[in-house]
């Protein structure tokens, strides 16, 4: 049998501790990834330092994993040993350390992995997760359409606001809108104008302007509003912008902001969206089309920093992260 091997929590807000872990047969419906990249995730990263999601103690942190199929259990079909894949697994859902990316052998669903074919994986990891969160929030939880859903020219006049775009998440949320043809607004730091443009903002705005506000009163109204960094004051923005009439707008964070009592504030935990049931169709639709053809180039993917050490070196990436000293998506490989 294989050895495996784990970044362990033992305790709330504790260390993380390299030590053997179990090596998982999977079961019918799973498969076991040998672990080849990890991306160091803000969800993540706030887990471990600030206990963000409630979870039992100890366990291996991480739901998003790229690498190769080591085994796979009864009733899996399509996936097979020797295929080079990214998957999400169950980790914050079912609250179970075998589930945990931060390890060298990790089990996962079949529904929910992707075949990467000859991609990339640091690539495909550091893209997954965000690019998830981005569309679940959209199309999910927002109601946008997929790409290629009716008339290309429909929503040509409509327009979207996506505010701090500067991120991943931000970024993603740029590309999937102009897929669907509207017109995209965008704030972010001047240092990230030419990017955004480049993959679909039709005016790039800097947040820190002290005329943000009535620059993005007079592009407006907007049919989509999202805030992707979640910030208090980009959520009171928002609401100030849906008045007089109200509405809602998506935010990657909760919090008591004050809002308006005719504005509604639409939070979730939207990367698990294809863990859920109830999408069992977007989840489909996600692993076998949208994320491989994402990965295969149809996306622009934000930039990546490779660090090695191995599992040793994700703690120091977490805090990077947390701390905002992170200007490229983090990644790591645990075989190291």
């Amino acid at each position: 049998m294989m050895q495996n091997k784990a970044a362990w929590i033992r305790t709330a807000k504790g260390d993380l501790e390299i030590d053997e872990a179990p090596y998982n047969e999977p079961g019918p419906g799973e498969i076991l990834i040998k672990n080849e990249a990890i991306a160091i995730q803000p969800l993540d990263a706030s887990t471990r330092k600030l206990a963000y999601m409630p979870i039992p103690y100890p366990f291996i942190l991480g739901s998003n994993v790229a690498g190769t199929i080591a085994a796979v259990g009864a009733d899996v079909i399509d996936l097979k040993p020797g295929d080079r894949v990214v998957s999400s697994t169950p980790t914050y859902v079912a609250k179970e350390a075998k589930w945990g990316a931060w390890q060298k052998y990790v089990l996962s669903k079949a529904e929910s992995t992707a075949k990467i074919g000859d991609a990339n994986c640091d690539l495909a990891v550091a893209l997954s997760f965000p690019l998830s969160t981005a569309v679940g929030a959209l199309h999910v939880y927002g109601g946008m359409e997929k790409p290629g859903e009716g008339n290309s020219n429909a929503h040509e006049n409509e327009k979207v606001l996506i505010w701090g775009a500067g991120g991943a998440v931000g970024g993603y949320a740029v590309q999937y809108a102009k897929s669907v043809g509207y017109t995209v607004i965008a704030t972010v730091s001047p240092r990230g104008f030419a990017h955004l443009k480049e993959v679909g903002a039709s005016h790039v705005l800097d947040y820190k302007s002290s005329e943000i506000e009535s620059q993005l009163r007079k592009l407006g109204p907007f049919h989509y509003l999202m805030t992707a960094s979640g910030d208090p004051t980009s959520q009171q923005v928002l609401g100030r912008l849906l008045q007089p009439n109200g509405g809602r707008f998506l935010s990657t964070r909760a919090g008591e902001v004050g809002l308006p009592s005719n504005v509604e504030r639409v939070y979730n935990t939207f990367e698990f969206a294809t863990q859920k049931p109830e999408f069992s169709e977007y989840a489909h639709w996600w692993y076998t089309t949208y994320l491989p053809r994402a990965i295969g180039g149809t996306v622009e993917p934000t930039p990546i920093e490779k660090r090695s050490g191995g599992l040793k070196a994700i703690q120091a990436a977490a805090e990077d992260v947390l701390n905002g000293k992170a200007k490229n998506k983090i990644v790591i490989d645990p075989q190291e």
